[in-house]
């Protein structure tokens, strides 16, 4: 038998003092027998003696310095238990040594100076009966052990020794410790002694086979020993492995030692913990010596098996030193992994930052703050190796701050990109190249770069950065001026713009194209000059040109707005924006993450599916932006109706424990699931604890309450996670209960709450009693369910297995999933990928099946089988009846045109057809077979449309003519117009892409280029031609005059955007020439045919000659009042066609309306007021008429005469209703919504009101503004008109409440 003895390290015990007093050491080599712990360790057959206690766990390992110095000084035990103390645990054997005074605690155990930790204990035996607080363990090695003993069978002895102190007093024992031992040796198969050693300590003796012995001695102890309690310090990480899986582990621990453990409770409120040095607490172990001192070592043993490696996380480093950590390429890094033996994971710099480092004064060291990053440096090993890396790290950092020194400089923002990123450098190879680290600020406001790094580098990381910067060209572009009169102003149309080409990734692809990069800043204002950097002039010249294009056929009558609460975006991004752009040709451009206070925005694209919309580039015609205009509106209405039918939206929070979020986030999921489809979802956030709720105010209260019970009812669940349920099941039912790969098994534990695991014909269930009842009970009804097993054999034709297989098994999964059936397919030689997702796995182990290569097996409960081997049959069927199929071939080259922009025309082929066309992608030999699958009918129609294409396509031939490049322009006309003419006269296709295949002129960039090529049927390839040769006749022969017109007579020759000018072109086959607007020149060029030519200045003349006009002066005080701001206008070029202008004298400054405010000058009502207390409330103002304007100013009338007769009634009517007008009311309403109220059906009501009082009435289209209702006309019918306007509002708002009542 063995010796076994203890070496103290740790603070001297009362008893260890007093020992030190007499300086005297008992030499006593004492033998501990212990009881073997099972679950921890396997005693050997052969083994009499107890076996040594595992050596001091490999989690005692030193610290840092740092981490050291946060440990607290541990005060002397006074009068809590020493569990160090040999004298109180005299079992653990031998004499104890001088006890160790500067011992430090467990889990930053100092090293001796040889390298080793201060004590170990025996590696393979049995726990102790008590170990040190301080860590302080048995020592192991031959030479702590006397020599071995003679073993006879049969006659083991364990011996235990007890102090007095832990052996219960005689008036406590029930009966005399003699009789005690009598009665136990009288039960028991072992035979236990007593006998007092000369220190006063009683030695136990149990004679017998090993367990019985141990066993005995256990009894012994729990009758006599008294009641001590341990506290266990173990890191925070290993608590879970302590408690086990529903806590199996500690009641194991519990039952075999007897002893009571207890871990504290978990904050749920903290996040989980990472494994880390100072995490640690305290398990308390209540028992008698022998059983708490057992537990104690079993304890420490899990809790070492757990925590030798450990992972550590350094998040008080600043994140602008990672760089210098890590070194050039890392090396520091790899060299810190290799001298420690850990991985250290240093995360890359971040190149943007949002807390930029302070610049320092002169003559100071810059400060870096120690930020509580979430990417910090992470450190992986043994808990000793990680505490020297981290130590060495530390030691880094604090000579990084005395180095270092920071410069920062500011460079215009859009130039930040060429430095660091995709359009710059790598910052590796910047650190690399300079010795400096960048940051870069992502405040878009802010345009100051900082350079960190030595004091001797940082010049040069300055110089290397604005080399960078300044390495490409930048020019501006403000798209802005195109539209200077945009009804929002030109820069918020400049960003709409912006944003659209953005986001349709226009802007991307002239990028790509020209190598350029565009920056496009916003301000609150809108959108500023866009930057154009490149490092070639050309490309920029050549991208600013198409983006004039772009912007010219993108006019504010092609967009709109709708601003919209920021909780609608998720919902309109998912189900809104595709029903948009379906029903009303809408694209919905929405607003970005970081924006989203932006509006959304509504672009017009037409008819054209998504994918094949071509961005215009070309001004709309005047009956296309009425088009536009009126989709547009229908798609706010819509947008604004399905936002105005939500209720209003409130939040809400909840306080729901860690540990239950993953249970209510799957449960929100299904109960929102359910929700109507015009139901907004509620938005679900957590914070912590905190869940928050956030939505339609009774959706929001109605899944809060759900949520709460939720929760209530999981709170209960949980404290019946150990109710444990156990019945049988058919085995060979156990492959249909656990399905494919464990599927039906994670369902039902997704459904009913409890765990379940089934082994050898049982089924065990754990977790709350009701929810393990349902379970059982619905297990079962499948076991009944599957008692009626039937199996058919189907003989199918193998050449139809794939398809009835599907895609990677989709096809047989649903049918087994849906029938709850198991469908077998034959093995063949040479498995597919969608062979392998077929029901094999569930016959894992098991010998192969005897299948014959054309049989289908589906197995499972009889009525699931029929249905699935009928729904199987009639698959094979339509399998068959889909079966012809015939081949096309064709060369390779006319592959492409055959598929399409992205498919579009194979995609057609199919729909037209109904038939399933393959096009194999690789081929060889130059000709590419296409494979036709489907019905009689399909196959041959799609064959004869192939036929028919590969007829054109080998009758097509290519032939080019050379044309002077200055007929190129007049060849493709305004937008393509005769080019597409050419081809249709040519009997050509009119298809787009056709179109662009058929005429192709040289490129933009080869200005030498006079060679155009044509490419189609040779028929149509000659008439282009000579169409071509003809024009070209014809522009050659064609004469030039330019004809005077005076300057003002020009708008009358352009029309509305140009309308004018282009009829009078097609009309008589000339191009016109018109000067610009302020160039101050008159001359009107005319090119074309002689004859034409003349008579088109016939024409014009004509033209100018009825535009001579008539000048009217209107006194400039009621120039206002007259247009109606500029109705009056339209009003005579639409019923007497003629045209007005002022002579270009400038129109007189549009008084202001007042500010919107009540009569008496407070505000309005805010939306949280009560409703009826602002049903009256409104905004009145009333101006009379004191213009400072004087003098008249020239209203020119441009006609015929006869109409500018009917144009001067009109206008003398509108002056003397005008002289009327004494004054001018504002009302404003406090809820836009009413508005609607005032205009009536059709304009009816306002119409009525306009008569009652005698005034002109004028409701503002975009109320949500704050605009205001103008009213003119004398003062008191505008009195009166308000009078009305509030009581068509009144009946309005009453007959909506009695509707809502009914």
């Amino acid at each position: 038998m063995a010796d076994n003895t203890t070496t103290a390290s740790a603070e001297p015990s009362a008893a260890s003092q007093l020992l030190q007093q007499h300086h005297h050491v008992v030499p006593h080599p004492v033998i501990v027998e212990e009881i073997e712990d099972e679950e921890l360790h396997k005693p050997s057959a052969s083994a009499t003696t107890s076996s040594e206690v595992e050596a001091k766990p490999t989690w005692v390992d030193p610290m840092s310095a740092k981490a050291a110095g946060k440990q607290k000084a541990q005060e002397a035990p006074v009068s809590r238990l020493d569990t160090q103390s040999h004298e109180l645990f005299p079992e653990l054997g031998g004499p104890k040594s001088k006890a160790n005074t500067a011992a430090a605690p467990i889990w930053s155990a100092k090293s001796l100076a040889n390298g080793k930790t201060n004590g170990s204990s025996p590696a393979n035996g049995t726990p102790r009966a008590s170990a040190p607080a301080s860590g302080v363990t048995t020592p192991t090695g031959p030479a702590l052990h006397s020599a071995p003993t003679l073993n006879i069978p049969g006659r083991n002895v364990e011996t235990i020794f007890l102090e007095p102190q832990h052996v219960l007093p005689r008036n406590q024992l029930k009966r005399p410790l003699p009789d005690i031992l009598k009665d136990l040796n009288r039960k028991s198969r072992a035979n236990v002694n007593m006998t007092t050693t000369g220190n006063g300590r009683l030695k136990f003796e149990a004679t017998g086979p090993q367990d019985i012995a141990q066993q005995a001695l256990k009894d012994l102890v729990y009758q006599i020993g008294t009641k001590q309690s341990v506290k266990v310090p173990i890191p925070q990480s290993a608590r879970a492995h302590i408690i086990g899986k529903g806590g199996s582990t500690i009641k194991s621990l519990q039952e075999k030692t007897g002893a009571r453990i207890q871990l504290p409770k978990v904050d749920e409120s903290q996040p989980p913990v990472d494994d880390d040095d100072d995490g640690m607490i305290d398990v308390i172990v209540e028992g008698n010596a022998l059983s708490a001192a057992t537990a104690r070592d079993a304890i420490l043993k899990i809790a070492g098996e757990r925590a030798s490696n450990v992972t550590t996380r350094l998040k008080d480093i600043p994140a602008e030193l990672y760089p210098f950590i890590a070194g050039p390429k890392s090396a520091l890094a790899h060299k810190l992994e290799e001298d420690n033996g850990v991985q250290v994971r240093i995360p890359p710099h971040p190149t943007f930052s949002s807390q930029v480092p302070k610049a320092p004064g002169p003559g100071e060291r810059p400060v870096f703050v120690s930020a509580n990053n979430d990417n910090p440096i992470q450190l992986a090993g043994e808990r000793a190796a990680v505490q020297a890396a981290r130590a060495e790290i530390e030691r880094r950092v604090e000579e990084l701050r005395q180095q270092l020194a920071m410069d920062q400089l500011s460079i215009q923002r859009g130039r930040h990109q060429f430095i660091i990123g995709e359009r710059g450098i790598p910052l590796d190879q910047f650190y690399e190249n300079t010795g400096c680290t960048i940051l870069l600020p992502s405040d878009p406001d802010d345009d100051m770069v900082t350079v960190i790094g030595p004091q001797e580098l940082v010049a040069a990381g300055v110089d290397k950065a604005m080399d960078l910067a300044m390495n490409m060209q930048c020019s501006n572009i403000d798209i802005s001026r195109f539209y200077r009169q945009a009804p929002n102003g030109a820069s918020v149309h400049a960003r709409n713009v912006t944003r659209y080409l953005r986001q349709r990734k226009e802007i991307e692809r002239l990028e790509k194209l020209y190598n350029v990069h565009f920056n496009t800043p916003f301000s609150d204002e809108g959108a500023q000059p866009w930057e154009l950097y490149s490092r070639d002039g050309k490309n920029a010249i050549r991208a600013q040109s198409e983006i004039k294009g772009l912007v010219e056929g993108h006019p504010p009558a092609r967009m709109s707005s709708v601003t919209v609460d920021p909780f609608f975006h998720s919902y309109i991004r998912s189900e809104v924006v595709p029903r948009v752009r379906q029903d009303y040709r809408v694209h919905l451009v929405m607003p970005e993450a970081s924006d989203t206070s932006a509006p959304v925005l509504l672009v017009y694209e037409g008819e054209s599916s998504p994918d094949a919309y071509q961005i215009p580039r070309a001004q709309p015609s005047q009956s296309d932006v009425t088009e536009m205009q009126k989709w547009l509106q229908d798609a706010s209405n819509y947008i604004l109706n399905l936002v105005n039918q939500q209720e209003s939206i409130s939040s809400t929070s909840i306080d729901v424990p860690q540990k239950f979020h993953d249970k209510l986030r799957k449960f929100i999921k299904r109960e929102q699931g359910d929700r109507s489809a015009n139901q907004i979802p509620v938005r679900v956030s957590n914070l912590g604890t905190t869940v928050t709720f956030r939505g339609p105010s009774s959706a929001v209260e109605s899944l809060a309450e759900k949520c709460r019970a939720f929760v209530e009812q999981e709170k209960e669940d949980e404290k019946e996670r150990g109710f444990t349920l156990e019945f049988e099941f058919p085995q060979k039912f156990a492959n249909h209960l656990i399905g494919k790969g464990g599927s039906n098994i994670r369902e039902l534990r997704e459904k009913f709450d409890v765990d379940i695991q089934v082994n050898d014909g049982k089924v065990e269930l754990k977790g709350p009693k009701a929810k393990a009842e349902a379970c059982k009970t619905h297990i079962l009804a499948l076991g009944r369910q599957l008692q009626d097993e039937a199996t058919h054999i189907l003989k199918i034709d193998s050449k139809f297995h794939r398809e009835l297989i599907g895609a990677q098994g989709s096809q047989i999964n649903r049918l087994q999933t849906r029938y709850k059936v198991l469908i077998f397919f034959p093995r063949s030689a040479k498995s597919s990928k969608d062979d392998e997702s077929v029901a094999e796995g569930s016959d894992a182990g098991k010998p192969r099946r005897q299948q014959a290569p054309d049989e289908v097996i589906v197995r499972g409960p009889k009525r699931g089988a029929d249905e699935a081997r009928d729904e199987l049959l009639s698959l094979l069927q339509y399998l068959k009846d889909n079966s012809f199929s015939a081949t096309v071939t064709v060369q390779q080259k006319q592959i492409p045109s055959l598929i399409g922009s992205g498919g579009a025309v194979l995609d057609e082929l199919r729909q037209a057809t109904g038939a399933k066309i393959d096009i194999p992608r690789d081929t060889n030999d130059g000709l590419v077979e296409i494979l036709i699958k489907g019905t009689k009918t399909q196959v041959a129609a799609a064959k004869k449309l192939l036929e028919e294409k590969k007829a054109v396509y080998d009758d097509t031939v290519t032939k080019t003519i050379d044309v002077d490049r200055k007929y190129h322009k007049t060849l493709i006309g305004s937008g393509g117009s005769n080019l597409k003419d050419i081809v249709l006269k040519a009997g050509g296709s009119d298809d787009r892409r056709e179109l662009a295949r058929t005429i192709q002129f040289p490129k933009q960039d080869d200005a030498d280029g006079v060679t155009i090529k044509v490419e189609g049927r040779s028929d149509v390839v000659d008439k282009i031609i000579a169409q071509i040769q003809e024009l070209v006749l014809q522009r050659e022969s064609q004469v030039t005059e330019i004809m005077e017109v005076p300057q003002e007579k020009h708008r009358s020759l352009i029309g509305r955007g140009g309308d004018i000018k282009r009829g009078l072109e097609t009309q008589f086959k000339v191009s016109i020439d018109i000067p610009r607007q302020g160039s101050g020149q008159t001359g009107v060029k005319i090119i074309g045919q002689s004859a034409d030519v003349e008579k088109a200045k016939a024409h014009i003349q004509s033209l100018v000659k009825e535009q001579e006009g008539e000048t009217i002066q209107v006194p400039r005080a009621m120039h206002h009042a007259v247009s109606n701001n500029g109705q009056f206008f339209r009003k005579l070029k639409s019923d007497c066609h003629v045209s007005v202008d002022h002579a270009g004298q400038a129109i007189p400054k549009k008084p202001e309306a007042p500010a919107a405010t009540r009569a008496t000058g407070a505000a309005l009502p805010l939306i949280t007021d009560d409703e009826e207390a602002t049903a009256d409330v409104h905004s009145w103002n009333v101006v009379e008429h004191t213009s400072a304007e004087e003098g008249d100013i020239p209203w020119v009338l441009r006609g015929s005469p006869e109409n500018i007769e009917k144009a001067k009634k009109a206008l003398e009517a509108a002056l003397e209703q005008a002289k009327r007008q004494t004054a001018t009311g504002y009302l404003i309403l406090p809820d836009p919504k009413t508005y609607r109220f005032v205009i009536g059906q059709g304009g009816s009501k306002v119409n009525t009101i306009r008569k009652q009082s005698g005034c002109k009435i004028t409701v503002p289209r975009d109320q949500a503004k704050g605009e205001a209702i103008e009213v003119a006309g004398t003062k008191d019918g505008v009195e009166k008109a308000k009078v009305l306007i509030l009581e068509a509002v009144r009946e309005g708002v009453n007959s909506i409440k009695v509707a809502q009542r009914e």
